[in-house]
């Protein structure tokens, strides 16, 4: 009896164990099987930055659209187009150039136009606390016959300058001279302007003088040029 209760539940365990481990490995092999579905539709994993969002793409090629438009709509309206005669080495020259074009019905006016042209270096001690602390340190430094003077404006005011060069290497030896003497010397470059004189015709006049005028005007002085640029801003180039 007992033998025939103990036959049962290896049979009940043997029967268990069969069905459980058969199921689950028909699972695994469903789950591959469909796996290899999806990969071989070209589905497969994929990083989150590699996701691309149609509707998010299609807007962007929109925008892009959107801004080459207005580039190319400011380019194709253009703004009025200037003539102007220049550089004038004479203002004198520059203003009968002028009377000569208003005579002739073409408003002209004179614009000086800052061009920059290399750069200069200037070799100072830093700024003093006060005017007073600034000319003592002046003082200080004419007893010892160093070339100096007290910067008044600007962002070193208050400082004691140096001189200003066009070389570097002229610079950085006046500063090694200053250093001789025990004195902290700064090198700054600035950009060199040099102001030149133009005169300027506005737009839709300079087509209605003839060309024997401008062939004289330009014979006034020499290098002189005629070229035309756009009417705003003219005077901030």
């Amino acid at each position: 009896m007992r033998a025939i209760f103990i036959l049962l539940i290896v049979g009940n365990i043997a029967f268990f164990g069969y069905h459980y481990f058969f199921m689950v490995e028909k699972e695994v092999v469903a789950g591959v099987q469909v796996g290899a579905a999806r990969g071989s539709a070209g589905e497969g994993l994929q990083l989150l930055s590699e996701v691309v969002d149609p509707k998010g793409a299609r807007a962007r090629v929109k925008e892009t659209r959107v801004i080459e438009g207005a580039v190319a709509s400011d380019s194709s309206s253009g703004a009025e187009l200037c003539t102007m005669i220049g550089p004038y080495g004479q203002l004198l020259q520059a203003e009968y150039a002028v009377e000569r074009l208003v005579a002739l019905g073409a408003p002209a006016h004179i614009i000086p136009i800052e061009i920059k042209e290399g750069e200069i270096y200037w070799v100072f001690l830093k700024p003093e606390v006060s005017e007073k602390e600034a000319l003592r340190r002046l003082y200080e430094l004419q007893k010892k016959n160093i070339e100096s003077y007290v910067i008044t404006k600007g962002e070193l005011t208050n400082g004691i300058s140096f001189g200003r060069f066009a070389d570097y290497g002229e610079a950085e030896a006046r500063s090694a001279e200053i250093k001789q003497q025990g004195y902290e010397v700064y090198i700054k470059m600035l950009p060199k302007m040099i102001q030149e004189t133009w005169v300027v015709i506005d737009a839709g006049f300079a087509e209605k003088i003839d060309e024997t005028v401008w062939s004289g005007l330009l014979m006034q002085e020499s290098n002189l040029e005629k070229r035309q640029n756009f009417c705003l801003g003219v005077a901030s180039q």
